[in-house]
């Protein structure tokens, strides 16, 4: 019984060690250049972001345009927009769109949810929540690519959205591969794969640098030419590509300014920062979740921080001149 008992203490003892020892430490800065303030409001709380834009309470929408004044029903979320049409859908499998009037111009229902999708003229490239792509015609109402992926098991909520480049689809699969389409003949090409990972594997962000292909998973970043591919292995928490540089910020606050081949030319970090979001414009901003806007320029020298005016812990969203927030905004000045 003696035995038990000391076992027991020292199974205590090493619980309050180890509770003490994982203690949540939190981003302070040295140096804040000045405290920030809303420029306004919205008409309704943001209830839902994909990459393609954000979703207010009241059926009104963000873009990369800003605010609209289109209104999508409730139940719905914002994906993409392209020349006037405006791409939604339900957790239910509905997918619409709607014209610059909210006129319900067209809507299909899928046996699962549309995970993401994207909208160029007369197609839609999508991808379900199996891992199922799929090229639609809008005008026709036909599938003319149907492609099942593997099966994945749990996601990254951060999911990309398919890229229509010249005369291919690339979409980015929910098990960490790039499936390079054809969109006259809607064949497959090729496959790239990201990534292998079997929990939260999918594709976070793809886009494009000059003749590349820049894309990531949590776990890897990949970039691709019709020359070389570059890989970079890190805890990825965001992607952006500027110019001729790809910059990839992580969970442990670091952000790694890396050239077209992701060769790390420069890094710096910043302890226990947790990136919400980045913007990017005149200059690289990261948002972070405790309420501090980080700007610095594109070569990684130069660094302001601010105070905002709230934690970032709900939907936030972004646009190359404006953050949104729950029911406000600011716009970022050029001179920061």
């Amino acid at each position: 019984m003696r035995i038990l008992n000391i076992a027991l203490l020292f199974a205590l003892t090493l619980v309050v060690f180890v509770g003490c020892g994982t203690k949540r430490q939190y981003f302070e800065p040295k140096t804040v250049k000045y405290a920030i303030s809303y420029d306004g409001t919205l008409p309704a709380n943001i209830t839902d972001v994909t990459r393609g834009g954000a979703t207010l309470q009241n059926g009104q929408i963000i873009t990369k345009d800003g605010l609209q004044d289109i209104k999508i029903p409730a139940g719905y979320s914002f994906l993409g927009d392209d020349n006037g049409l405006y791409l939604a859908a339900s957790k239910c499998g509905d997918l619409m769109i709607v014209d610059k009037n909210s006129k319900t111009i067209f809507k299909r229902k899928f046996d699962t949810t549309v995970a993401s999708a994207t909208i160029k003229k007369s197609k839609i490239a999508i991808v379900l929540a199996s891992n199922r792509l799929i090229l639609l015609d809008i005008k026709s109402n036909k599938i003319l690519f149907n492609s099942q992926g593997d099966a994945t098991y749990a996601l990254d909520s951060r999911i990309a959205n398919p890229y229509f480049l010249n005369s291919l689809i690339i979409y980015p699969t929910l098990d960490g591969k790039l499936v390079i389409v054809d969109n006259e003949s809607a064949k497959i090409i090729r496959n790239v794969v990201v990534s292998d990972e079997k929990f939260f594997g999918n594709v976070i962000y793809l886009g494009v640098l000059a003749n590349r292909l820049v894309a990531a998973t949590s776990k890897r970043v990949i970039s691709i030419s019709p020359k070389s591919m570059g890989i970079l292995d890190a805890d990825v928490k965001d992607v952006i590509v500027l110019k001729n540089r790809v910059f990839v910020f992580t969970k442990d606050g670091t952000v790694m300014l890396c050239d077209a081949d992701l060769k790390v030319m420069k890094k710096r970090k910043f302890p226990f920062a947790v990136f919400a979001g980045v913007i990017y414009g005149d200059f690289v901003y990261m948002i972070e979740r405790g309420g501090w806007l980080i700007a610095t320029d594109i070569d990684l020298i130069s660094t302001n921080i601010y105070k905002m005016p709230d934690n970032i812990d709900s939907f936030l969203y972004f646009t190359k001149n404006a953050l949104y927030f729950q029911n406000k905004y600011f716009k970022l000045s050029k001179n920061r």
